[in-house]
Protein backbone atom coordinates (compact mmCIF):
# COMPACT_ATOMS: atom_id res chain seq x y z
CA UNK A 1 0.00 0.00 0.00
CA UNK A 2 1.31 3.55 -0.68
CA UNK A 3 -0.61 6.31 0.53
CA UNK A 4 0.67 10.38 -0.90
CA UNK A 5 -0.53 13.49 -0.31
CA UNK A 6 -2.85 15.21 -3.47
CA UNK A 7 -2.44 18.76 -2.96
CA UNK A 8 1.03 19.34 -2.39
CA UNK A 9 2.48 22.11 -3.45
CA UNK A 10 5.20 21.28 -6.29
CA UNK A 11 5.68 23.92 -9.39
CA UNK A 12 8.21 25.07 -11.36
CA UNK A 13 8.46 28.60 -12.45
CA UNK A 14 9.93 27.62 -15.52
CA UNK A 15 8.35 24.21 -16.88
CA UNK A 16 5.62 21.91 -15.80
CA UNK A 17 6.51 19.85 -12.57
CA UNK A 18 5.69 15.74 -13.02
CA UNK A 19 5.74 13.64 -10.63
CA UNK A 20 5.23 9.66 -10.80
CA UNK A 21 2.85 8.84 -7.81
CA UNK A 22 2.40 4.78 -8.47
CA UNK A 23 4.06 2.83 -11.11
CA UNK A 24 3.82 -1.60 -11.28
CA UNK A 25 3.38 -3.91 -14.08
CA UNK A 26 -0.65 -2.82 -14.67
CA UNK A 27 -0.88 1.05 -14.19
CA UNK A 28 1.21 3.77 -13.76
CA UNK A 29 -0.31 7.10 -12.03
CA UNK A 30 1.33 10.60 -12.67
CA UNK A 31 0.77 13.96 -11.38
CA UNK A 32 0.87 16.70 -12.63
CA UNK A 33 1.90 20.58 -11.69
CA UNK A 34 1.16 23.69 -14.29
CA UNK A 35 1.31 27.08 -13.40
CA UNK A 36 -0.64 29.44 -15.71
CA UNK A 37 -0.04 29.85 -19.29
CA UNK A 38 2.45 25.91 -18.98
CA UNK A 39 1.48 22.99 -21.01
CA UNK A 40 2.24 19.67 -21.56
CA UNK A 41 2.34 18.97 -25.79
CA UNK A 42 0.29 17.31 -27.58
CA UNK A 43 1.82 13.07 -27.63
CA UNK A 44 0.75 9.94 -28.09
CA UNK A 45 0.89 6.85 -25.26
CA UNK A 46 0.38 2.91 -26.57
CA UNK A 47 -2.35 2.98 -23.63
CA UNK A 48 -5.80 4.59 -22.37
CA UNK A 49 -5.25 7.86 -20.47
CA UNK A 50 -7.19 9.10 -17.79
CA UNK A 51 -6.79 12.68 -16.56
CA UNK A 52 -8.67 14.33 -13.73
CA UNK A 53 -7.97 18.04 -12.76
CA UNK A 54 -7.65 17.94 -8.93
CA UNK A 55 -7.10 22.01 -8.76
CA UNK A 56 -7.52 24.76 -11.42
CA UNK A 57 -8.45 24.62 -14.82
CA UNK A 58 -7.27 23.25 -17.66
CA UNK A 59 -7.55 22.90 -21.80
CA UNK A 60 -7.56 19.84 -23.08
CA UNK A 61 -6.34 18.83 -26.68
CA UNK A 62 -8.82 16.44 -28.12
CA UNK A 63 -7.00 14.50 -31.07
CA UNK A 64 -9.14 12.29 -32.06
CA UNK A 65 -11.83 15.27 -32.35
CA UNK A 66 -9.18 18.28 -33.49
CA UNK A 67 -10.73 20.21 -31.04
CA UNK A 68 -10.14 21.71 -27.30
CA UNK A 69 -12.20 21.16 -24.39
CA UNK A 70 -11.79 23.19 -21.30
CA UNK A 71 -12.41 21.70 -17.54
CA UNK A 72 -12.16 22.76 -13.79
CA UNK A 73 -11.73 20.45 -10.76
CA UNK A 74 -13.37 17.45 -10.85
CA UNK A 75 -13.31 17.16 -14.95
CA UNK A 76 -12.20 13.64 -16.59
CA UNK A 77 -10.98 13.47 -19.50
CA UNK A 78 -10.47 9.66 -21.63
CA UNK A 79 -8.34 8.90 -24.35
CA UNK A 80 -7.43 5.64 -25.95
CA UNK A 81 -4.25 4.23 -26.64
CA UNK A 82 -2.10 6.35 -29.56
CA UNK A 83 -4.98 9.27 -29.34
CA UNK A 84 -2.84 12.63 -29.54
CA UNK A 85 -3.61 14.24 -26.17
CA UNK A 86 -2.05 17.36 -24.10
CA UNK A 87 -3.45 20.08 -22.30
CA UNK A 88 -2.78 23.79 -21.20
CA UNK A 89 -3.32 25.49 -17.50
CA UNK A 90 -5.37 28.09 -17.77
CA UNK A 91 -4.67 28.63 -14.22
CA UNK A 92 -2.46 27.15 -11.72
CA UNK A 93 -3.32 24.05 -12.03
CA UNK A 94 -2.74 20.27 -10.67
CA UNK A 95 -3.79 16.88 -12.87
CA UNK A 96 -2.84 13.56 -12.59
CA UNK A 97 -2.95 10.91 -15.31
CA UNK A 98 -3.73 7.53 -14.57
CA UNK A 99 -1.65 5.41 -18.21
CA UNK A 100 -3.11 1.47 -17.93
CA UNK A 101 -1.59 -0.31 -19.03
CA UNK A 102 1.62 0.57 -17.88
CA UNK A 103 3.27 1.64 -21.33
CA UNK A 104 7.10 1.53 -19.33
CA UNK A 105 5.96 -2.29 -18.78
CA UNK A 106 4.87 -3.25 -21.95
CA UNK A 107 6.64 -6.08 -23.45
Amino acid sequence: MAVVKILEDKFNPEHPAREVVFNDDNVRVMRFYLKAGQEIKPHRSPSTVVITVLKGKLSFYIGSENREETLGEGGTVFYDPNEDHGFKALEDSIAQAVVAPNPTRRS
